[in-house]
């Protein structure tokens, strides 16, 4: 018989061994360098789509806006205000809890005195023309009748831009917007310049034939970096100025803010009014909506006279830019 022998380990095959510890961090440090160089790359894809339903939703505003035209033959007030009422006489609604505003990355902007003004403006007085049918408001009655000040907190998504570095919190749990009218642009320092030379501001009914400078090269909307609430009359508009110490184009850089009383006629004014300019989250760019109904992407080192001319419906003033 053969002997049997006992099976042993195969002549010059070593056993299993792992990785060892600078093995393991050098491919950490790899997996890390990958991440950092492809985390850029995904944030930026995620605010071009961000940057585009921006767009989009300008688009909507523009078409909303000439549905309103074609109906009306205006468009929509700024905002719609009674004369024969002082605006003491009427409910304003100030905020006991404050509106925190990232203006950009290092400057954040505390406001304790925001006010929700009496009046309805063209966020409202277009809502049928945005789709938004089952927000139903009764205009003969008061903004803080029940049923209208319910339909005030409804949110629209189409109203807020998706890059708004806005309070998760919604003050008095009201809806936001980011996008305010053109108003317009008139020298401060001329106390015979045309006043509310854009497309709203109180009361206003411009139609298309008011258009001189040309509906392509007058601004309708834009971006604000806090547009405020849909159902406030006080955030309806923006303006261009030249009262504000600022490099060229910094209207379109951030949103700046100033505070005006309201209630003229009043002994003490009931709130304070924070007017922002246009701005945006987007970087470098900036969304506008032409009153043409289009919409385009402006730089925000655009030369200040040229936004100024943009935001003139009849200045007559000639405008070199290509969109």
């Amino acid at each position: 018989m053969v002997p049997v022998r006992a099976a042993g380990p195969v002549s010059g095959v070593s056993g299993r061994r792992g990785f060892t510890l600078i093995e393991l961090l050098v491919v950490i440090a790899i997996i890390g360098l990958l991440v950092s160089l492809l985390m850029p790359a995904v944030q930026r894809a995620r605010e071009a789509a961000r940057r585009n339903a921006c767009l989009n939703n300008m688009k909507q505003l523009g078409l909303a806006s000439h549905n309103y035209l074609d109906a009306h033959r205006v468009f929509p007030s700024g905002w719609v205000e009674d004369d024969a009422t002082p605006l003491c006489d009427l409910d304003v609604t100030p905020f006991t809890e404050p509106v925190s505003i990232n203006l950009s990355a290092n400057q954040r902007v505390e406001i304790r005195d925001w006010a929700m003004g009496p009046y309805w403006g063209w966020h409202a007085l277009m809502l049928p023309q945005m789709d938004q049918l089952t927000i139903q408001i009764d205009y003969m009655l008061r903004k803080h009748d029940a049923n209208n000040w319910r339909m005030a907190q409804v949110p629209i998504e189409t109203y807020v831009c998706p890059s708004a570095s806005l309070p998760s919190s919604r003050p008095a749990n009201l809806g936001y917007t980011s996008y305010r009218g053109n108003m317009g642009w008139w020298s401060q320092a001329d106390p015979n310049a045309p006043l509310n030379n854009g497309v709203f501001y109180r009361n206003s009914s411009i139609a298309d034939r008011d258009f001189t400078d040309g509906m392509s090269n007058t601004i309708l909307f834009g971006e604000s970096l806090f547009g405020g609430f849909w159902a406030d009359n006080y955030a309806c508009c923006a303006r261009a100025r030249d009262d504000i110490q600022a490099p060229s184009g910094a209207m379109l850089n951030f949103d700046t803010y100033w505070n005006a009383s309201t209630g003229t006629n009043c002994p003490q004014p009931p709130n304070t009014i924070h007017f922002f300019g246009f701005g945006s989250f987007h970087g470098d760019i900036l969304n506008f909506t032409l009153a043409d109904g289009s919409s385009r992407s402006v730089a925000k080192n655009l030369d200040t006279n040229v936004f100024r001319a943009l935001c003139t419906r009849n200045g007559r003033e000639p405008i070199d830019i290509k969109f």
